[in-house]
């Protein structure tokens, strides 16, 4: 059986564009050839189908009731993830807060469930903002995990707390980090690099940088008209950006599953 990629993407705090990002890297792997799931599991407050001007996401909480499969439950966006740029979605209704009260229990049986979905390569979590424990359980038990940041002190300090808590989980575990809404590669770069010095000084370890996305009208237009950014604007700097993080990614293949992952669902 294939078992999907599960790649969690997080930030420390909200506000990052990180929603965002879940969606365009979602529409950017799956024209780089690859079956996607993206699953908005901010189990509070889920916005990835507005985000895509959606007014169904899929079924999430049928699933994590284990009542239904992921195939029963899901959306597909832009053809599907048997069409190539398309996608599925797989979310809660929009702003429901279906799963505030969610537990580790509920999440436990959604990796079940995203773990034996092998009609695809890869299954993006677009996690909630912050570190509760739910969120840093997943962001553990996924086979990669992605940090969102910005630019700003305040995003500093809420990045190096959620690596100290992803790498306290477990101390092999460290972030692949990307530095949105950047004035220019330099300072996403700078940004990148305090965290991880903070990170050497204090944990003795190293994040990797993924990459920095420019800080674009075109994007924030994109989230406004509640359209795919990449298709309304396929050539500004946010999106070409996202495209070069997208290959990145692909070119990495499927890293060695994590033996949390597979312990959490037992």
């Amino acid at each position: 059986m294939n078992t999907p990629h599960i790649t969690a993407i997080g930030s420390g705090k909200g506000g990052t564009g990180k929603t965002l990002i879940a969606v365009s890297l979602a529409h950017a792997l799956a024209h780089e050839g690859e079956r996607v799931l993206l699953c908005d599991a901010d189990l509070g407050l889920s916005n990835a189908a507005v985000h895509l001007g959606l007014d169904d996401g899929g079924n999430l909480p049928c699933v994590m009731r284990g009542e239904c499969t992921v195939a029963d439950a899901i959306v597909p966006v832009l053809g599907g993830a048997a069409k190539r740029g398309g996608f599925d979605l797989l979310s809660a209704p929009a702003g429901s807060g279906a799963f505030a009260n969610s537990n580790k229990e509920d999440a436990r049986r959604l990796l079940i469930a995203l773990s034996a979905a092998d009609q695809y390569d890869r299954v993006l979590l677009d996690l909630g903002a912050g570190v509760d424990d739910t969120t840093m359980m997943f962001a553990a038990a996924a086979d990669e995990t992605i940090l969102v940041m910005t630019p700003d002190p305040a995003a500093l300090t809420d990045a190096y707390a959620f690596t100290k808590l992803l790498h306290r989980a477990d101390n092999s575990r460290l972030p692949l980090v990307i530095v949105n809404i950047a004035t220019n590669e330099t300072e996403a770069q700078k940004s990148f690099d305090a965290l991880a010095a903070t990170a050497r000084a204090f944990l003795k370890c190293d994040p990797s940088y993924l990459g920095g996305i420019p800080r674009d009208a075109k994007a924030n237009d994109a989230v406004r008209r509640q359209c795919h950014l990449l298709t309304l604007y396929p050539q500004a700097p946010a999106s070409r950006a996202l495209e070069a993080v997208a290959r990145a990614l692909h070119d990495r293949g499927p890293q060695k599953p994590q033996p949390m992952l597979r312990a959490s669902m037992r």
